[in-house]
């Protein structure tokens, strides 16, 4: 993972925790394989220290923060929110205190996410800028065993939506065809769907109407999101974030916006979100059962039709080869 660390971290945003996780007590968390050290500070919010102390290696996660800093459970030595060495027991002060640093990184809190990168010059990913957190109506986190390109492809791939989830989302019987155009953005690609304004599932049946248009979003190299907006003027984002925690497996947090529409969080947390939870259960299993059947074949490829319309542009924004790729394709397929 070391160099996807230095090639994407460095200056893309990725989630790391939800902000109700984050307090006066640090926290650990684990992304691209290395761990950091969360904790809130009352004037300056949330701090992102590599955990690890520069001393003997202790985790700071395991500490205590105060007023002066971080400071490491095992000799006492305290850093600042810059880095630096605050405290160091023992010391005489002829001792360079200051020069003694532990990194720390970018943080952005927004809309019940804690992102970090390795520097804020970079914005976040632009779907994100545009939810309003005054829509938001419930967040979840969970844990894939499974590496984030195939997590992603599932969220944004509605070809295995008629299987995986039947009678959920859709139904194999009553497939139609539908146009799927993708379009490359500034910073990722958009899909958009046409042909199908009613699903033939039950989360569409017991919560939704007549569609207008339905779109899948692929943003900043760490967020995917399906917008469907509807005839009588409401819309809904579900919104996935995936922070890979090691090479083989995969944090995602979900978060579902409502807007123009009566839809109470209680509500939602009552009637929706049992039906999104199973769905999110129901590609968690078979993404971590593809993976283990990738470990009895390391060798073999995978089989890349025109229907897998997302797959070659999510490849290429990982390995960096975008130009390749035209910035417009269109396919029809059987959903």
């Amino acid at each position: 993972m070391v160099d996807i660390f230095a090639e994407h971290f460095r200056d893309r945003w990725f989630v790391v925790a939800r902000s109700d996780e984050v307090g006066a007590v640090p926290i650990a968390a684990v992304a691209f394989g290395r761990p950091f050290a969360l904790v809130r500070d009352p004037a300056l919010g949330v701090l992102a220290f590599e955990d690890r102390c520069p001393h003997r290696g202790a985790p700071l996660s395991k500490g205590r923060f105060g007023p002066a800093g971080l400071t490491c459970l095992y000799h006492g030595w305290t850093f600042g929110a810059d880095g630096r060495c605050r405290i160091l027991p023992g010391a005489s002060g002829s001792l360079p205190v200051s020069n003694i640093r532990v990194p720390v990184f970018a943080v952005c809190e927004r809309d019940g996410l804690i992102w970090i990168s390795g520097k804020d010059s970079n914005p976040l990913p632009q779907r994100a800028l545009e939810l309003d957190p005054a829509n938001r109506r419930f967040l979840a986190q969970f844990k894939w065993a499974a590496p984030i390109l195939e997590a992603q492809e599932n969220f944004l791939d509605a070809q295995h939506t008629p299987f995986i989830h039947p009678g959920i989302v859709r139904n194999a019987s009553k497939r139609a065809p539908v146009n799927a155009v993708l379009q490359r953005t500034g910073d990722g690609f958009v899909v958009d769907y046409s042909g199908q304004p009613q699903q033939t599932g039950w989360l569409f049946k017991l919560f939704e109407s007549p569609r207008s248009s339905e779109r899948a979003y692929f943003s900043g190299l760490s967020m995917a999101q399906i917008e469907y907006r509807y005839q009588s003027g409401w819309a809904v984002w579900l919104s996935v974030y995936f922070t890979p925690e090691t090479a083989t497996s995969t944090h995602v947090f979900a978060s579902l916006h409502v807007a123009g529409r009566w839809a109470p969080s209680w509500l939602i947390r009552l009637l929706v979100w049992p039906l999104l939870k199973r769905v999110g259960r129901q590609d968690q299993f078979i993404v971590e059962q593809q993976e283990l059947t990738r470990r009895h074949f390391p060798q073999r490829q995978h089989v890349v039709t025109e229907l897998d319309i997302a797959r070659p542009y999510l490849e290429a924004a990982w390995n960096g080869r975008e130009a390749e790729l035209p910035d417009r394709r269109e396919c029809t397929m059987m959903l």
